[in-house]
């Protein structure tokens, strides 16, 4: 039986204003949101007070937090350095420390009251090898298996893991409950990898914990879902027939924050033709 999608969006990707975001959110009929950066700074910045405060907005609208998505691993491996123009969402790699970073992102995940937890796998660097994230990545499984929270690895074009083959090989070698994988099938394509394959659809989905949504053209600009070239009918309909049963949340993310609204909008609505 194929997982039954469920549509969430990434609330920046509207507005860096959580009001506006989450009005957006009821006015689309989107039950689900991810929260990553409010009033231009990471939630992982924000204090115990403005979480809650966020919490309860949230509540208030009726609608609820699928993944914190938090910036975890999407900084340097210790030692190397930083690439040039990286983007960390609103947060500092230097604002604290990683150690901090991690007990805290925990912390604003219970504090929005989700269970689930989007990471990285350091900033990509040449010969990166799949055990070089064993050391971060099982501290952060060990906090998970305690905590009862779902870890998230994004493949994103900027870090290591770049690619849906790449996720389910990273899940092959932490064999573990508690890591799944954020599909991002636009950041595989905008890497110059290629549109997944088949049979990496298919791996990919059976260790899917949610699958991100955008687009781009051929030049490399982010479109609205549908105006572009990243081949998303097909591989939805595979993911999805590979995919755990249960709700999979299908989270829209433009990276279009000059018409965020308008092209969130877009999207939404070719998601619902495409699903």
């Amino acid at each position: 039986m194929a997982a039954r999608p469920l549509l969430s969006l990434i609330t920046d990707e509207v507005s860096e204003d959580l009001d506006t975001a989450l009005a957006f959110a009821v006015a689309q009929a989107i039950p689900l949101v991810d929260i990553r950066s409010v009033e231009g700074k990471s939630a992982l910045l924000h204090d115990d007070a403005a979480l809650d405060a966020m919490a309860a907005k949230i509540r208030a609208a009726g609608l609820r937090v699928s993944c914190f998505c938090s910036p975890l691993l999407k900084w340097p491996k210790p030692g190397v350095p930083v690439p040039a123009g990286a983007n960390f969402h609103g947060f500092d790699p230097d604002a604290m420390p990683q150690d901090q970073a991690i007990a805290r992102a925990f912390e604003v995940a219970e504090r929005l009251d989700t269970r689930r937890i989007r990471m990285f796998s350091y900033l990509a660097y040449p010969c990166f090898r799949l055990d070089d994230l064993a050391q971060d990545l099982g501290h952060l499984l060990d906090l998970a298996r305690v905590q009862g929270v779902t870890l998230l690895m994004e493949n994103e074009h900027v870090c290591n893991l770049r690619t849906l083959g790449d996720l389910a090989a990273c899940r092959a070698r932490f064999d573990d409950p508690h890591l799944l994988g954020a599909l991002d099938l636009c950041n595989q394509v905008y890497a110059g990898l290629g549109q997944p394959t088949g049979d990496e659809l298919s791996a990919a989905g059976a260790i899917a914990g949610a699958l991100h949504i955008k687009d781009a053209d051929a030049d490399g600009n982010y479109v609205p879902l549908g105006q572009g070239v990243v081949e998303t009918r097909a591989a939805v309909a595979t993911i999805l027939a590979a995919a755990p049963q249960g709700d999979l949340p299908i989270c829209l993310e433009t990276h279009m924050p000059h018409d965020g609204a308008a092209a969130t909008a877009q999207a939404a609505a070719a998601l619902r033709d495409l699903i």
